[in-house]
Parts: C-alpha cells; sequence; structure tokens
C-alpha cells in the first residue's frame, strides 16, 4: 500500500473515511479483496507472504498499512511480513493503542500502519517502527511511503481533494455516494513538478514516477532485476458509520487498467467471533 487518505470525524455519520492505493509489482501475486475464514475479515491477499495492505471487520475494525521508503537500510534478519500487521489487528480486540504498543517493530522493515475501532473511544492510531505510536488528530490526513502527513505532493493533493469530497456529501448521503469521486480521485495521474517531489534517496526518475496519486512505472525506471512493471494494484474505499457498519469498496486494475467492477461487501455492526 502506498497512500491512504482518510477524513477523520469530518462527516456526522461517517467518523472515518478511507481511501488507499495499493502499488506494487505487477508480477507479484495476489487475491482481490474476498472474505476471509479465518481471521473474518474483508480484504485482499498478498499471494507471496500471506498478509494484506488494507482490511476490515465487522464492527467498525480497520487496518492498513505502508511501506516506508529508506533505500539502503540494512533489513531486519527473518523480517516479517509487513502484511501481517493489518491482519494481526482485525484478529484481536485490543484498542489501537494496545496493539500498536506490543508491536514487534524491529523485526520488521519500515512501516506506517493504521488502526482503528469505531467502538473504541481512541482516535485511529498511527503506529510504526520508525516513531512511537500516537493517535490521529480530528481532520483529513494522508500517509504515502513517509511519515504521516508528511507534505509529499500526492498526499497533499490527496487531502486536498479529500476535503472537498467529504464537505460537499450531504449529511444523508449514503455510503455509495462516495464511490464514484473516491474512485476518480484515486485515479489521479497528474504528475507533479521536479521542484515538488521529496528526495527520499531512490533518484530523480523514480520519485517523479512514484509521484501521482495513481502510479504506471516501467521497469526500466527500477531496473530489470527488481521485479518487472509496477504500478497502481488497486483502489480501495471503506466507510465506517456510527454505529460500526462498514462498506467496503475494492476497484481492481490490470497494468494500469481497470479490471471489472468494483467489489463491495457490508459488514455488520456487530462482530460474532
Amino acid at each position: 500500500m502506498c497512500l491512504l487518505l482518510f477524513a477523520y470525524r469530518q462527516h456526522p455519520r461517517y467518523p472515518l473515511i478511507l481511501l488507499a492505493n495499493r502499488d506494487e509489482f505487477y508480477a507479484r501475486p495476489a487475491a482481490p479483496a474476498a472474505l476471509w475464514e479465518n481471521p473474518s475479515i474483508v480484504a485482499g491477499r498478498d499471494l507471496e507472504a500471506g498478509g494484506t495492505w488494507l482490511g476490515a471487520r465487522a464492527g467498525g475494525r480497520i487496518a492498513a498499512v505502508t511501506n516506508v521508503r529508506e533505500p539502503g537500510r540494512p533489513e531486519p534478519e527473518n523480517a516479517r511480513s509487513r502484511g501481517d500487521i493489518p491482519t494481526g489487528f482485525l484478529a484481536v480486540d485490543n484498542t489501537p493503542m494496545a496493539f500498536a504498543q506490543g508491536l514487534a517493530g524491529d523485526r520488521y522493515r519500515g512501516f506506517n500502519t493504521l488502526l482503528f475501532d469505531v467502538r473504541s473511544e481512541q482516535a485511529p492510531i498511527c503506529a510504526g517502527n520508525r516513531h512511537t505510536p500516537f493517535p490521529m488528530a480530528v481532520g483529513v490526513h494522508g500517509i504515502s511511503n513517509g511519515a504521516a502527513d508528511a507534505p509529499w505532493p500526492k498526499v497533499l493533493r490527496g487531502k486536498s481533494a479529500l476535503a472537498q469530497l467529504v464537505s460537499a456529501l450531504a449529511e444523508d448521503a449514503p455510503p455509495s455516494a462516495l464511490l464514484v469521486p473516491a474512485m476518480d480521485l484515486l485515479q489521479d495521474r497528474i504528475q507533479p513538478p521536479d521542484t515538488s517531489l521529496p528526495d527520499t534517496g531512490v533518484g530523480l526518475a523514480l520519485e517523479r514516477a512514484l509521484s501521482p496519486i495513481f502510479v504506471q512505472t516501467p521497469s526500466h525506471i527500477f531496473g530489470s532485476d527488481r521485479g518487472g512493471d509496477y504500478g497502481t494494484r488497486a483502489s480501495t474505499l471503506v466507510v465506517a458509520d456510527n454505529t460500526g457498519t462498514v462498506h467496503f469498496w475494492e476497484q481492481s486494475y490490470l497494468n494500469g487498467i481497470t479490471n471489472g467492477p468494483p467489489r463491495h461487501f457490508r459488514l455488520p455492526a456487530q462482530h460474532n467471533p
């Protein structure tokens, strides 16, 4: 997952509205969002490492993870898959902060994870192994492959667009009213100017290729040994209402082209373990 945009308590009916793009090498095997049996969640599945980038559970429990871009940093020995973090949170009932404080961060490559439970009094928690866990303030936020709300062009552009989307949403609007504008936002391919790009140590060509909200990067940008073409594989909209009901939509892409209609799941307010 390379971009999370979310509005926390910006709408009277929906305490969390989350938009996300998962960027990955096209050759890495993955399954689209589906209902898992154990744990009982809705999520896409990374078929290489077994975890997920974003998932939700009945009762209003939601988790996502993004990688931190830090080229050249040594990896931990026998590193765990970061995709295990969302599934781990969704399988238990700890508060978001308690779960975050129990993460063995030194066992993972760099990450940020967003943890939310509508039944908890806690705000969404941003945890990671490059900072201590902290609650996100009421407002509109973005996390890409750096610090939360780092002023990368895609984060700034996405936050601004999401704020406008939510402010235009009627108080009695159904969650489905968000689907088309959210997917339009997540398919934004506008290339920001080079002068606004971050310097994360990957070189200008790759910074440029990864800078739009929707990514399509040919293999020669990464180098032939990195796994081929790379880009946005899935866009997701997750909406939690005040009762704990969660609506989850996922749109898949094949080589940057929409692949079938969005899949939709409704997770009830009551979780039955």
